[in-house]
């Protein structure tokens, strides 16, 4: 009876120990990815369609978020650093309590802004994260409580799970935790190769002179092919371009999506005392019907492009006009 009973706790602290195990790597995988993202510059990057407006009203939680974090430069190596610094104190047993404090300090509070600022692209994996460190800190709380308290445990961390033959391999960890980082860093490089494209017209331009006979105010072409198109009644239009570099033209493709519909009724919804949650339900019905019904022309045009030192000249059988590359102005 006594032998199943050890036999029982060995395989339950063998269990415990492999599942630690594993968030910790697991964890500190995600940190190294997330580090390299801000060093990288392919995390905090709003892309230049989110650039050039004189309001942030329009902004989401989203775009409010990425554009805070991404203003300074330093402020997102000193995350990338910390997120790093997390992700080695977790990989080696004798720094791994403070490696989870320390991740804890910071993942809740991420966890906390993709809640209430309505980032629901990170939401999954930040609750995922949490609970793990969540997981690793209630599992050795005994241990933790000795560690920075000073109480004394009987509780062993690690189980006598490996053979004593294999513990004289330590020097293994060390590989694995270099190639950890280097997939890392290659994954995320990846990334931004494949969706962080500048093509050959990349920028913000600016028409030279404001005709209104010209649709075009202001056009943002953004990585990945992305489009914005800003006309001279204020109306944005989001879609994508596409580009042959051999004929020297390109296609714009994009719908409008302004939100003049929604500020129109802005002063009788707030009269109604609507929880906030409530009103963003109507405020994407209310735009979404008005560019419909209001507004339902799109660009879908194609041009030859020529580009002269920062003038980018766009001509077709209808039409020929000049803007200029303004993206400088804009970026900080």
């Amino acid at each position: 009876m006594i032998k199943k009973l050890l036999k029982s706790e060995q395989l339950k602290s063998n269990i415990l120990y492999i599942l630690r195990l594993i968030c910790r790597y697991y964890i500190a995988f995600r940190m190294f990815s997330y580090a390299f993202a801000k060093i990288l510059k392919s995390q905090f990057d709003l892309g230049l369609s989110y650039l050039g407006d004189e309001s942030i009203n329009h902004f989401n939680g989203f775009m409010l978020t990425w554009n805070y974090y991404g203003y300074s430069r330093t402020y997102g190596l000193i995350i990338a650093s910390t997120q790093i610094i997390a992700a080695l104190l977790l990989l080696f047993r004798k720094t791994e309590r403070i490696g989870v404090i320390l991740f804890l300090s910071f993942m809740i509070n991420i966890l906390l802004v993709d809640i209430f600022y309505d980032i629901q692209g990170a939401l999954s994996m930040a609750i995922k994260l949490s609970v793990m460190g969540v997981f690793l800190l209630i599992s050795d709380w005994s241990g933790i409580k000795s560690y920075f308290l000073k109480f004394k445990t009987k509780t062993p961390l690690f189980p006598d799970l490996l053979p004593k033959k294999l513990k004289n391999l330590y020097w293994i960890k060390f590989l694995v935790i270099g190639g950890m980082i280097f997939y890392g860093y290659n994954y995320i490089s990846t990334i931004k190769k494949s969706y962080l494209l500048k093509k050959e017209i990349f920028g913000i331009y600016k028409a030279v002179s404001e005709n209104f006979n010209e649709r075009y105010f202001r056009v943002y072409f953004d990585y990945d092919y992305g489009l914005k198109i800003k006309d001279f009644n204020d109306n944005i239009y989001y879609g994508n371009f596409a580009i042959d570099s051999l004929q020297k033209s390109v296609t714009l493709n994009a719908k409008c999506y302004t939100e003049t519909g929604y500020f129109l009724v802005k002063d009788s919804l707030n009269k109604l005392n609507l929880p906030k949650d409530s009103i963003k339900v109507f405020t994407k019905e209310i735009t979404n019907y008005f560019n419909k019904k209001r507004i339902s022309e799109s660009y879908n045009e194609t041009f030859d492009f020529k580009i002269k030192n920062d003038t980018l000249i766009l001509k077709n059988k209808v039409t020929s006009f000049k803007l200029v590359n303004v993206t400088d102005k804009y970026k900080h």
